[in-house]
């Protein structure tokens, strides 16, 4: 009986018509697979009240409107909300789409109303910031929403904002009181021996 070699297998190994090997096909699927499981989507932001005054300046601003006249009416997904405002002479709805680093407007009754802003999130501020302006609009300042401070980012505003000497009179104070605490101690009897 004749055993099988190499070359009885080859007929399995490659395809005629592509010249691909079973090994090319082999790492397709796992490189398909690896970014399918490991691809992520673009990431929510974290500060949800960041991203609904966004929504709602830049609503404005396309429109050319008040921002007191958008409403904000829910989130629909992670990272995409749903405004109304009465434009056309009707209700109108839109959604608004914060990513990483843009930010896309389309109204879901206009669908020719379709803008995507580019802005930059300040992460020490924790505040996003766009510079978009439009021509039948007078307002073109910079739009700038931040996210509500937590207790320790408040605390820790407060700290760094204060004058240098003050901060170093405080620390005076804590050494000096320190030194207090050690001295009301009895001090150790060290009698001289004879």
């Amino acid at each position: 009986m004749k055993h099988p070699t190499l070359t009885d297998f080859n007929c399995f190994l490659t395809w005629d018509k592509t010249g691909m090997t079973m090994r090319h096909i082999t790492l397709i699927i796992c490189l398909a697979l690896f970014f399918g499981i490991f691809a992520r989507p673009a990431q929510a932001s974290e500060f949800k009240d960041m991203d609904i005054c966004l929504g709602r300046q830049l609503v404005a601003r396309v429109l050319c409107k008040d921002p007191i006249e958008i409403n904000y009416v829910s989130r629909v997904r992670d990272n995409i909300y749903l405004y109304s405002v009465f434009y056309a002479k009707k209700e109108t709805h839109f959604f608004v789409g914060i990513y990483n680093d843009i930010i896309r407007i389309q109204g879901k009754e206009f669908h020719t109303v379709t803008r995507s802003i580019p802005y930059h999130f300040d992460a020490t501020a924790k505040c996003g910031v766009v510079d978009y302006a439009v021509a039948a609009c007078p307002t073109d300042e910079r739009i700038v929403c931040c996210s509500q401070k937590t207790i320790e980012d408040e605390l820790d505003d407060n700290f760094w904002n204060r004058p240098i000497p003050d901060l170093l009179e405080e620390d005076l104070r804590k050494a000096v009181q320190a030194n207090n605490a050690t001295s009301t101690q009895p001090p150790e009897k060290n009698t001289p021996q004879q």
